[in-house]
Parts: C-alpha cells; sequence; structure tokens
C-alpha cells in the first residue's frame, strides 16, 4: 500500500489463512489423532485458550470492558470447573465453545487439529465416544408407524439437501425442542445413532439449533420451517418419512451458465483462498458467453468467506466508479504477526506478496498496536483501468443470504458501490468487522483455535456489521422455492 491511500485491489486484499472450510481440509489430507497424554486435559485448554484471546485477539479489548467484565469473570469461575471435570475431548470442546460464545464472533473458533495421516478407522475412533441416541433406522420408523405413541410435529426422517448424504430423524426432546440422530451417513465421520444436532421448538418462537459440522465443530444455527416437509438448518432438509415431499437437486457449488441469451447465473459457494484458481478460471473460459451478457447474477448464498483475493477476476464485471473500502488494522503480537511470515495462498501475486512483507516489517515495530493494514490512513481506494472493465455486462445481481460471512460480506460492501450492482436476498451473517484469522494448537485433545486478529475501522464510524450483517438492496422471501427467478422478475418489471 503506497501513494495517497490508493492501491490496486490485489494489494488491499485481506488475507484469511484458516477459515473453517480449510481447516476442514486439513482434517482430511493430514490427520491422525492421537490419545492426549494421561497429564493433559481440559483445564490446560481452557487456561491456554483464555490466554491467547486475552492477548491476541483483536477484538478483546471491545468486548471485555468494565461493563461486560463481571459477565465473564461469573462465566469464567462457572466453566474452569466444568474444565476440570471434563473427561474427554468432546466435554472439554462444549466447555471452550461455551467461553467462545461470550464473544459473539465467528472469527473466534475452535476446530479439529493433527499432524499426520488420517485413515477411516482412527477417524471413527476419534469421534467414538460423542452423544448418542438408541435408535436405528428400522426401530424408529416403528416408532414413527407406532399410533400409540402421540408424535410432534416435525418428527420424522428427514434427508440433507445439500447433497451430504445424511438422512437424520427428528424425534422429539420434550416440551423443550427436538433432537436430530443420524441414521446413515458416510460412516466415516458419523455413524448412525450419533446426535447430529438439537434444536428449539420452532413454534414457541425463534428457535436455533446447536449444530455439529461434519468434523463435529460445534456451531449455533438458526432453525426456520420453510413449509410442511422442509426446514432449514445449516441448509435445507426435507421430510422423506412419513409424508415424504420431493427434494429438488443440489445445486452445484460452482457453475456458469446462461439462462437466455443475455442473462447468466455464476454459482459461487466459497471464496476459500485455495479456490481461487478454480474461479479464476470459470471466469476466463466464460469470456465469450459475458461478452454479450447484460444481466449477471452472482449466487453467493451459503458462501461463508474465505480470502479477498478469491474474487478478484470479478471485479471487472461490477466496476463502475472508484470504491473506497474501510481499511483494518493488525493487533501487532509475535503471535499475530506470524500470520505474515507464514506460505502464502495459492495465485498470491509477487505484489501481494511484496506488501505482506512490507506489512509485517511495519507491525514488528509497533508491538502491543493496533496498525493499519493501509500504509496510509484508515481508509484505501480500488481504481480498475478502463480497458479492464465490461461495459457490456448492464447489470449485476448479487443473491446473498443469512449464510453470508467474513470474506463475502467484503465482496457485497465492495458490490453495493457499483451503480449497476443490485443486492437481494436478507440480511448476510454479520461476521466481519474482527477478521483476519490466525490459529494455535491447544496443549490438548487436538483441538485448534482460531481468532481474529484485524479490526476494521468501520468500527469507529459507527459502521459495525457484527451480528446484524448487511441489509440487501431488495429484500427476498428465503422461503420460496425460486430466488433466481424473482430478480428476473424484478429486472422485468423495471424495463
Amino acid at each position: 500500500m503506497g501513494g495517497k491511500g490508493v492501491v490496486s485491489y490485489t494489494l488491499a486484499s485481506h488475507l484469511v489463512l484458516l477459515m473453517k472450510t480449510l481447516l476442514f481440509l486439513l482434517l482430511l489430507q493430514q490427520l491422525a489423532y492421537a490419545q492426549a497424554p494421561a497429564a493433559c486435559g481440559c483445564s490446560q485448554n481452557f487456561a491456554e485458550a483464555r490466554r491467547l484471546l486475552e492477548t491476541n485477539y483483536s477484538g478483546y479489548r471491545d468486548k471485555v470492558t468494565a461493563a461486560t467484565k463481571p459477565r465473564l469473570d461469573s462465566l469464567t469461575r462457572v466453566l474452569q470447573l466444568q474444565a476440570d471435570a471434563a473427561g474427554s475431548a468432546s466435554a472439554c470442546q462444549q466447555v471452550l465453545q461455551q467461553y467462545l460464545q461470550f464473544f459473539r464472533d465467528g472469527h473466534v473458533q475452535l476446530s479439529s487439529n493433527s499432524s499426520t495421516r488420517l485413515n477411516n478407522d482412527s477417524i471413527r475412533a476419534y469421534y467414538a465416544n460423542t452423544e448418542r441416541l438408541p435408535w436405528t433406522r428400522a426401530s424408529f420408523r416403528k416408532y414413527l408407524d407406532d399410533p400409540s405413541r402421540p408424535k410432534k410435529p416435525l418428527e420424522g426422517i428427514w434427508r440433507d439437501g445439500d447433497g451430504g448424504g445424511y438422512e437424520i430423524g427428528i424425534v422429539s426432546a420434550g416440551a423443550a425442542g427436538y433432537q436430530g440422530v443420524v441414521l446413515k451417513a458416510d460412516s466415516i465421520f458419523w455413524v448412525p445413532g450419533q446426535v447430529k444436532f438439537t434444536f428449539t421448538d420452532p413454534e414457541a418462537g425463534p428457535a436455533v439449533a446447536r449444530y455439529y459440522m461434519r468434523n463435529h465443530n460445534l456451531e449455533s444455527r438458526p432453525v426456520r420451517v420453510v413449509s410442511d416437509g422442509e426446514l432449514l438448518i445449516n441448509g435445507p432438509w426435507y421430510r422423506s418419512y412419513p409424508r415424504p415431499v420431493p427434494m429438488p437437486p443440489a445445486p452445484a457449488p460452482f457453475s456458469f451458465r446462461m439462462l437466455d441469451d443475455t442473462t447468466a447465473l455464476y454459482r459461487i459457494a466459497s471464496f476459500n483462498g485455495y479456490l481461487r484458481p478454480k474461479i479464476d478460471s470459470i471466469t476466463k473460459v466464460n469470456a465469450a458467453n459475458l461478452a454479450h451478457t447484460k444481466l449477471l447474477i452472482i449466487d453467493v448464498r451459503g458462501n461463508g468467506g474465505g480470502s479477498d483475493g478469491s474474487y478478484g477476476s470479478l471485479i471487472p464485471y461490477l466496476y463502475t466508479n472508484p470504491v473506497k473500502e474501510a481499511s483494518a488494522a493488525i493487533f501487532s503480537t509475535p503471535e499475530n504477526n506470524s500470520t505474515f511470515s507464514g506460505p502464502m495462498l495459492p495465485g498470491t501475486s509477487a505484489s501481494e506478496k511484496k506488501y505482506y512483507a512490507a506489512l509485517k516489517q511495519r507491525l514488528d515495530k509497533h508491538p502491543g498496536e493496533l496498525v493499519s493494514m493501509a500504509a496510509h490512513g484508515k481508509t484505501y481506494t480500488i481504481h480498475q483501468k478502463r480497458s479492464h472493465l465490461h461495459p457490456e455486462v448492464t447489470r449485476v445481481a448479487v443473491l446473498q443470504n443469512h449464510f453470508c460471512a467474513s470474506t463475502t460480506e467484503q465482496f457485497l460492501l465492495l458490490a453495493r458501490q457499483s451503480k449497476k450492482t443490485t443486492t437481494f436476498g436478507e440480511n448476510s451473517a454479520g461476521v466481519l468487522d474482527y477478521s483476519n484469522v490466525h490459529s494455535k494448537s491447544l496443549p490438548c485433545y487436538n483441538l485448534r483455535l482460531g481468532w481474529a486478529i484485524s479490526r476494521s475501522f468501520r468500527i469507529d464510524r459507527g459502521e459495525g456489521i457484527d451480528n446484524v450483517g448487511l441489509t440487501p438492496t431488495v429484500r427476498l422471501d428465503p422461503t420460496t422455492s425460486d430466488m433466481v427467478e424473482q430478480v428476473r422478475a424484478w429486472y422485468r418489471q423495471r424495463k
């Protein structure tokens, strides 16, 4: 970053090294879990997690104030007792997640960690002691078919609409809500009988699920009853028994297709930095189609973020004028600064590498301070050369939903400044004010803690979006069957 606060896009890109998707890929490719040594336990993990956040988390001083510290101290005392008593990885994970939830930041995260290659048996063994219910597919169908046992409205067998291959039995958990038990899965990370999620009763008000991701990381997810036989819990679920409803095919995570002679639909499910070459390739291969596209619909629903560089090839199609962005400041500590001396993501340009090297030098000179990522000021401007632009694309629609987070929200902030772009859908997730994730292994149970190392200058301007999200220009009903067609209809009405 140089000059008068004006930078090229690549130098303005905010590096996100270890998001949850990346950690999951590492889990698949590298890991073999070892048993924690006898002297190692959850108390050590809890102490180290507290130290890492207090020392390095860029939002700690905003979140822990004179007004909130008594509540955190009280929570810490309770969780310390639970940590002392926790005797397994899953029990420890629940203790740590309760502590992390205090900060209400999706970039403060817990994941699995290891160092050698996994085999299927070791994966099953590692997750063998997770919460279970004594149901099989046969016994659960027998329960559903028994007229003498009253059923709650959502009890039944449900299938994963995102193509994950899960079949879940949703069963009453009393007045409090429901539990979802695995009846069919990959039989490696998840096996029949394990509890996939629990959620409060939607009939009693807004419902929230305690949802275990594929690698068993615990997340909080909203629950929405879309219609009789369709639920949204971290994606769509469809009832297959009793009273089955048709399940539409899962959308391809990355795809480009022409809907008519002048309308294109570009689906991008992730901005993970390791997928940047794939996104760039799709954009390049479809250059001829884009040359006669008048309306470009970019569907980023469900895109949880990644690295800003991953959407670089899209900018020339959106750009109409210089884009002003709030920069962010890195909280300078030895652990945080090490982010910028590690390996770069695929596709990182020479100018980006030079920028990160210079940034690390500035960080190392100011330990314990928030250091702007922009060399000058608290904002930067993105310029595009006129020869690189695509005026033939006269209208751009961006489809968003409440799963759009982090880098995807940075993309939305950029897209909203284009005079030809309109955003559609529902509020985004609201996980961006504190970003650029760094992580470190905890002492025990092969767990890893991630935290945000940067703090956006938008916060000081009263423009923070965490836990609120970005409002779309045009709000659409997310429960309707075809949001893409809603977008096209909106433009047809304005011809």
